[in-house]
Order: C-alpha cells, then sequence, then structure tokens
C-alpha cells in the first residue's frame, strides 16, 4: 500500500512538469506576425530637377510722352486698359492755344493735339487720368507694355549656367500652383559680386497674361530616367548615415526579407532603386518595414 502511494505521487509530480516543458516549447516556437501595407514594384519615368527663385518683369515698356507744354482737354486711357496702335489717348492744347481760346474760340479748337498709342497693349502706369491738368513737354503720361514682352528673371549661381545653357526647356510653377513651359531666352554677361550670380532671362511660353513682379518656381531637368524601378520612400530604408539603403521583399511565404539596393534617383513621393535582385512587379513592405527583422513573418494589411 505505501509502494503504491509512492507510485502515485511521483507520477502526479511528472505529469505537470512535463506539459508545462511541452506548453513552453509551443510557444517558443510561435512566431509573431507583423501587420503591414505592400505595393508593387512600379515601372516609370523620374526626373532630377533643379529649381530656382524668379519674378516677371517687362523687356519692353512704351512710354506715352507729351510732345508740347500745355494742358489736358480729354483722356481716353484708364489704367489697365487694352489699347490698340494708333488709337487715340489724350487731347492736349498749348498754353498759347489756351490763353486765346475766350478770344478765338473756332480757332483754338483746331489747335488740339491729339497723342496717340505707339503700340499694342494694355496700359500698366498712368500718370494723368483726367482733363485740365498742365503737363510740360516730354512728361510721362503713360506707360503701354505688351504681354509678348514680359520674362521671368532669375539669378542663378555661377556653377549651374552650363547647365542652363544646354537644357534651355523648364517649368514655371505659378503661385497657384499651376505650371507654364517655358524656355531660355538670354544669359546676361555679368555676375553679381556679392553673390556670384548670373541673371537669365526667361521666356514663358503662354497666352496667359501673368502681372509684373510675380515671384515664381522656375525647375530646370538635371537627369531623367525612363523605364526605371520605382518604389514609393516609405518603402526604402537607410541606415543612420544614408549611406547603405535596403527594401524588404515579401517571397511566397509571407516572409520579409532584406534586399539591399543602390538608391537613384528621388523626389518628394517616389524614389529609384537599382538592384539586380528585384524586378518589377516584385511585392515590398511599403509602411511597417522600418526595424523589422529579416525573414520576419508579416501580413498584409489592404
Amino acid at each position: 500500500m505505501k509502494r503504491l502511494l509512492i507510485k502515485l505521487l511521483v507520477i502526479g509530480l511528472i505529469c505537470p512538469a512535463s506539459s508545462c516543458r511541452n506548453g513552453g516549447t509551443a510557444g517558443e516556437e510561435q512566431m509573431p506576425v507583423v501587420s503591414v501595407t505592400a505595393e508593387h514594384i512600379m515601372s516609370g519615368t523620374i526626373e532630377n530637377n533643379i529649381s530656382f527663385n524668379g519674378s516677371t518683369a517687362y523687356l519692353k515698356k512704351t512710354q506715352v510722352l507729351s510732345p508740347v507744354a500745355g494742358y489736358i482737354v480729354s483722356t481716353n486711357a484708364k489704367y489697365g486698359q487694352e489699347v490698340n496702335k494708333n488709337m487715340v489717348l489724350f487731347e492736349i492744347k498749348t498754353r498759347e492755344a489756351k490763353a486765346l481760346e475766350s478770344v478765338y474760340d473756332t480757332m483754338v479748337s483746331s489747335r488740339t493735339l491729339k497723342i496717340f498709342a505707339e503700340s499694342d497693349g494694355f496700359i500698366s502706369e498712368l500718370n494723368i487720368n483726367e482733363p485740365g491738368v498742365y503737363v510740360p513737354e516730354g512728361s510721362i503720361l503713360c506707360n503701354i507694355v505688351n504681354n509678348k514682352d514680359l520674362i521671368i528673371k532669375l539669378n542663378v549661381p555661377f556653377e549651374y549656367i552650363s547647365l542652363l545653357s544646354r537644357e534651355k526647356n523648364c517649368k514655371i510653377r505659378l503661385a497657384d500652383n499651376t505650371v507654364v513651359a517655358g524656355s531660355v531666352f538670354r544669359t546676361l554677361p555679368s555676375v553679381d559680386e556679392a553673390s556670384q550670380t548670373q541673371s537669365v532671362l526667361v521666356k514663358p511660353l503662354t497666352s496667359r497674361p501673368l502681372p509684373e513682379n510675380l515671384n515664381l518656381i522656375i525647375s530646370f531637368t538635371m537627369e531623367r530616367h525612363d523605364k526605371a524601378m520605382l518604389v514609393s520612400k516609405s518603402s526604402l530604408m537607410a541606415d543612420e548615415t544614408q549611406s547603405e539603403f535596403w527594401v524588404m521583399k515579401i517571397d511566397p511565404d509571407n516572409r520579409a526579407v532584406k534586399v539591399p539596393v543602390k538608391k537613384g534617383i528621388e523626389n518628394d513621393t517616389i524614389a529609384e532603386i537599382l538592384s539586380p535582385a528585384l524586378k518589377i512587379n516584385d511585392l515590398i513592405i511599403k509602411v511597417g518595414a522600418y526595424g523589422l527583422p529579416d525573414s520576419t513573418v508579416i501580413s498584409i494589411v489592404k
């Protein structure tokens, strides 16, 4: 009887211990599953651009001058008004004719001098906007500008002048985020002594009227790659020194495999990757790869 009790006691102690050991092994073998979002490697075009700040200006302004000293009898000019060449803008009467108009009214009327617009465009500056004003000879009555004479002036560091000589075409981004095309019109042959920048004139290739002194961003393409392997910038991992890069490729067993890559051109949203171990449409982790160990089991969240 005593021997039976000892056997039962031993069995009772061994069974729980064995159960704990089996449960611990199962827990150690179970790998944690990490939820991530994924994307396919895309094929497309990416550019490396350089941008400069610029402002609009009119290369040519036509001044409407008073040919004689006298009084403005009538004005047909308004600020911002579109005018055509040979359109009558002002009528002026000489000081002598003004003094005699009470005596020879009929004769004086024939002495009124008409002043015409010398070019098409619109009035950008108006100095006389009402009759009765006395103006000296040669005084500026108004200025006329034409949208075809509008240019964009930008100050470019000297080391980039050769690039602008090679890449004449550019993109002009306006303050409302619309983009128009442009081309280099002229590079001025002088350098600012303090900033070591050279003035470049760009011609906007658009019929849209642009105001003077408008600040713009002008972009030139330094490099362009077609049929490149592209990924979101969030997919591209890097070390602290930004010298080594990799992506986490998802294999058929839903494991994240670390693949070292070389980074090519990048912009604000996408980056080019160069790697013989990858190809278009390979599935990689887009979000959730940061700090993820190699061969981690993952679950793709859609």
